[in-house]
């Protein structure tokens, strides 16, 4: 077959003067012929009883010029059903015999009604109606991101409300720190004004004595020691030392994310669907156990956040290890995890008994 290429175009080539495109198909021959050539074949006496037909003719025309794959020379005539293939004469005698045949041309009729019932479910079916899903899953997405922002600024207006909570405890723990340092202070100044109002009181006695003891001896010079009473200096004050006890900071970090709030969860409703953490991580789901799903909204949320062996481990395991004496780890897991999961309530029944024991630690 002679196909001929230029820059603009690709055609067949005429088969007879190897010039001009082909636009005819000469079924006897075989061979394509111009519009020329095509005038030419049938008036010569040898072809003009053959029979020709265009290149844009109905396609079922085509299907009499088929050959088989097999035997080249031969054209196929019929079609095997229990092979699902064209097979010519040969073929049927050779590798075919015995099998369910039809002819090429009510198979090719069959087929193309059934591709034409494909298509038009396509077009107008199957095409609608995942073009209408595309845009309902557009309408879900840009739902859900307005979700998630109104989620986002709610958590960020909670955490700045909790940060300003913690600054004005921070703020009260620093004056009530300035209040005692000033009560401590207060109290060793008026010592110390004391302390220096008893040394004036004893610079003026020596003084007084060295007086005294200089000047001319009179009858009251023999109660100047009885006079002096030091007894009184002598008996000190206790001496008090002050100071201010460590800030130590407290644990709040599970406190906080205990009572931080409740964290969104991805939901899918519609199909028997779980969240995204239960997808990504594997979750307890008590191994499809129906007492999972017999848990209400709050209960299962709770449940979430313990779903996973290793979470579950990471969590409360030195808390329950205090409680049960379990030697390792891995042994409580082996031992309590398995019966655990496939009782939800349980879970969640011991998990607020340990809080209540957490707390009176």
């Amino acid at each position: 077959m002679a196909k001929k290429s230029t820059a603009a175009q690709h055609f067949l080539e005429c088969d007879n003067c190897e010039e001009r495109p082909a636009k005819f198909l000469c079924k006897t021959c075989p061979g394509h012929l111009c519009e020329n050539c095509k005038t030419e074949h049938e008036k010569k006496k040898m072809t003009r009883s053959h029979e020709i037909v265009s290149l844009i003719s109905n396609n079922e025309n085509m299907v009499d010029l088929l050959y088989c794959t097999e035997h080249t020379k031969k054209k196929v005539e019929c079609y095997c059903n229990r092979c699902k293939e064209p097979v010519c004469t040969d073929c049927i005698i050779q590798s075919h015999n015995g099998h369910s045949v039809e002819s090429l041309s009510t198979v090719y009729k069959r087929t193309t009604d059934q591709a034409r019932e494909q298509k038009e479910k396509i077009d107008n079916f199957l095409l609608p109606k995942y073009r209408e899903l595309v845009s309902n899953e557009t309408a879900k997405e840009l739902t859900l991101k307005r979700r998630a922002e109104e989620i986002k600024k709610k958590v960020e207006a909670h955490t700045e409300s909790l940060v300003e909570m913690i600054k004005t405890i921070g703020t009260q723990t620093v004056e009530n720190l300035s209040k005692k340092e000033k009560d401590g202070l207060r109290e060793i100044e008026q010592t110390k004004n004391n302390f220096k109002k008893q040394i004036d009181e004893l610079q003026l006695m020596s003084r007084t004595i060295s007086a005294d003891i200089e000047a001319k001896p009179g009858i009251s010079f023999f109660k100047l020691v009885e006079r002096n009473n030091l007894e009184r200096f002598e008996k000190s004050e206790p001496d008090i030392d002050y100071s201010l006890t460590d800030f130590q900071p407290g644990d709040v970090k599970l406190a906080i994310e205990d009572s931080f709030g409740t964290r969104p969860i991805l939901q899918r409703s519609g199909h028997d669907r779980f969240s995204d953490e239960e997808i990504n991580r594997n979750p307890v789901r008590a191994n499809n156990n129906a007492t999972s799903r017999d848990l209400s909204a709050h209960e299962w949320a709770k449940l979430r956040q313990i779903k996973t062996q290793h979470d579950w481990c990471e969590e409360i395991f030195k808390e329950w290890a205090k409680l049960r004496q379990i030697k390792t780890q891995h042994d409580w897991c082996e031992e309590i995890f398995k019966d655990r999961v496939e009782n939800p309530r349980e879970v969640l029944k011991e998990q607020e008994q340990l809080l209540r024991k957490q707390k009176a630690w």
